[in-house]
């Protein structure tokens, strides 16, 4: 028998694997060893972030009266982990985040303007001036007119106009200038004072408490799908 070298005897143990991996690999398969898998991949396993659904909206009982709210009164609630300014003007319900979009300070004092006024009815920012509408979702009318209404400020107010503080991004996530205001629908229904109100989603990643919640259909991608509790 005529010797061999180490080297074809390896050739001849890699040519025997080969033919028996055919049976089970197609040549292109081969051919593709390495290569990362042409198979689908789902937006999540990219690592997409889908954009989120927008919750659909509940009006839910703050815990006020029609009669608690006299005409020019405002009442502050906290409802879903939120500030809300609850007011009437010219007989009609208003609702609105009590935080403003230019630097995250109360509206709680700010004036509320009437019809008569040249932007109609309007929540006006007692630090800087900024007027939203009540009667159009919060659109900014006015954005950081003086300091305190003080005559003379103008210009220091437009001077900090392009500065919105950490603390509105609650409100202006993307702090934008003359971003609008936060404004919910409100109603009242046998004598109760309703607010359209979305669902407070960070309390609902740590409890189950909130059952109305599996009332929403439109919930974002990114939401926490805890079970509800069927002993709660």
């Amino acid at each position: 028998m005529a010797s061999c070298t180490w080297q074809q005897l390896a050739a001849v143990v890699l040519v025997c694997i080969v033919s028996q991996s055919s049976a089970f690999m197609s040549a292109p398969a081969l051919l593709n060893i390495g290569q990362r898998s042409a198979l689908p991949v789902s937006n999540r396993q990219r690592g997409m972030r889908l954009s989120p659904a927008t919750p659909r909206m509940l009006h839910v009982d703050v815990g006020l009266k029609d009669e608690d709210l006299e005409e020019g009164g405002r009442k502050v609630v906290e409802v879903r982990n939120k500030k809300v300014v609850v007011t009437r003007k010219e007989g009609k319900v208003y609702a609105f985040n009590n935080k403003c979009p230019h630097l995250g300070l109360s509206l709680k004092r700010g004036e509320i303007t009437g019809s008569d006024d040249r932007h109609g009815v309007c929540v006006v920012c007692p630090y800087h001036k900024s007027k939203f509408s009540l009667e159009e979702e919060g659109k900014c009318k006015v954005w950081s007119e003086s300091i305190l209404g003080i005559k003379g400020t103008e210009g220091i107010g437009e001077m900090i106009s392009d500065y919105v503080a950490p603390m509105a991004k609650s409100v202006n996530p993307e702090r934008k200038k003359a971003a609008p205001a936060v404004t919910y629908d409100a109603k009242v229904e046998d004598g109760d004072i309703l607010v359209d109100l979305p669902p407070d989603l960070s309390n609902y990643a740590q409890t189950r408490q909130y059952l109305d919640y599996q009332k929403y259909k439109d919930m974002p991608e990114d939401a926490p799908r805890r079970p509800i509790d069927p002993r709660r």
